[in-house]
């Protein structure tokens, strides 16, 4: 039997083939219903057909990112539920288990992946601090001191302050995307408040030197800076600078709706720089009037004049028809698009269904910014492992113990900070 599958984004059925084959199949937590769907339309004697004329705007991938684990695990085993409902008990057995090793592979393959991301940038810093750390206490104590500092302060000691300098970095936004220096070198100057802190409260045989603590400082802040100015300069994707990220944008709109746009933009503090806005309309707009670029069919001279890194639509100014024709004609320029739905305190859009695309937004101090991710995924953490070392004592008070033990383990091994959850 042939099958030809359909997205679930997008198709249009009868409903008395709904009340034939039924509804979506609820075991399918994400994906795979689609499928599924298709798959009993075409075994209760119906045909699938695709038609190719019509267009809609689907932003694949916003639940859950390509690149993640949690696509891996829920996609592949959405494919395991497949098989064992369709195909026979044998061949979902086998299916299955060709299933789950794919999903080891690839889970393992996207962790890797990311891990290596995420902590790329910490262990470069690392290195760099500590050998110049190196460096600095080698000169110091031959050349200044003229003393030997014992085997144990490079071995235990300096590690640790390097620790501290880049927890505190991460803890002030140093490695959130994209990438700020000055964020960075706050968090090595906090770091290095609670360095003296704990050292002011240590024995006098465990105070080694405030100098070397404050002169690797400095070189902490300067190495860091330089190491992201060269990442930057570089042009390897992931490690741009925030200031090397401002992009050209215009909106599409008419004058009314261009000004509620612009409005947003500066309430939500995005970095970009507003060019204009290119004309649907005929409304006229007097503050705006140095602004206004040209009509919609020059929309293509225009980014080309301006040379414009974003186009916003305006779905209250232009139908959906109209923004998917001019999406369409821009298909092979270098521009990313958005959408800004009508009445709305948001500009949704994403150009890849690997990476998290702009979001602009009113600052609201949502869960979503990465500095509350990071307070949720520490208290998620503390708790967890709070769970886990009263364990022998909380089990008498509950009676399905072992989902406490579970699901604290499940916690702490939670994909990331940002990962969503369903």
């Amino acid at each position: 039997m042939k099958l030809m599958s359909f997205s679930g984004a997008f198709m249009l059925l009868r409903k008395s083939v709904l009340d034939k084959i039924g509804l979506l199949d609820e075991t399918f937590f994400m994906y795979g219903e689609d499928i599924d769907l298709s798959y009993r339309i075409t075994k209760a004697g119906y045909k699938n057909y695709y038609f190719p004329e019509t267009k809609i705007i689907h932003y694949k991938g916003e639940s859950t990112k390509k690149s993640s684990v949690n696509y891996v695990v829920v996609f592949y085993k959405a494919m395991s539920i497949f098989a064992q409902k369709h195909f026979s008990q044998s061949n979902a057995a086998f299916f299955s288990f060709l299933i789950n090793i794919a999903i080891y592979l690839r889970a393992g393959i996207a962790l890797m992946n990311r891990l290596f991301s995420i902590l790329l940038l910490p262990i470069i810093d690392a290195a760099f601090i500590y050998g110049g750390y190196t460096i600095i206490k080698t000169y110091w104590e031959l050349y200044v001191k003229q003393l030997h500092y014992p085997e144990h302060y490079m071995l235990l000691v300096v590690p640790g302050y390097v620790l501290v300098w880049i927890f505190a970095a991460y803890l002030n936004g140093g490695y959130d995307k994209p990438l700020r220096i000055s964020r960075v070198v706050r968090g090595i100057l906090s770091g290095t408040i609670f360095i003296l802190v704990v050292y002011a409260l240590l024995n006098e045989t465990y105070r080694f030197s405030r100098a070397l603590i404050l002169m690797n400082t400095a070189w902490a802040c300067l190495i860091t800076a330089l190491i992201r100015y060269t990442l930057n300069a570089a042009g390897i994707k992931g490690f741009a600078l925030a200031a090397d990220v401002k992009k050209k944008l215009i909106v599409v709109a008419d004058a009314v709706d261009a000004k509620r746009i612009l409005s947003l933009l500066q309430l939500s503090g995005s970095n970009t720089t507003f060019v204009g806005y290119v004309d649907s309309g005929v409304t006229q707009d007097g503050e705006l009037k140095n602004f206004r670029l040209g009509t919609l069919t020059q929309l293509n001279e225009i980014i080309t004049i301006y040379q414009v890194d974003e186009v916003i639509f305006s779905s209250h100014s232009l139908s959906s028809q109209q923004i998917i024709e001019n999406m369409g004609a821009l298909r092979n320029r270098q521009v990313e698009y958005k959408i800004a739905p009508p009445e709305s305190l948001f500009i949704i859009g994403s150009n890849s269904i690997n990476d998290n695309g702009d979001l602009y937004l009113v600052d609201v101090n949502t869960l979503h910014s990465p500095s509350n991710r990071r307070k949720k995924r520490f208290f998620d953490i503390f708790s967890a492992f709070g769970i886990l070392f009263c364990y022998p004592f909380l089990w008498l008070l509950f009676k399905k113990n072992q989902n406490v033990f579970v699901n604290s383990i499940a916690v702490l091994l939670k994909e990331n900070m940002g990962s969503n959850q369903y």
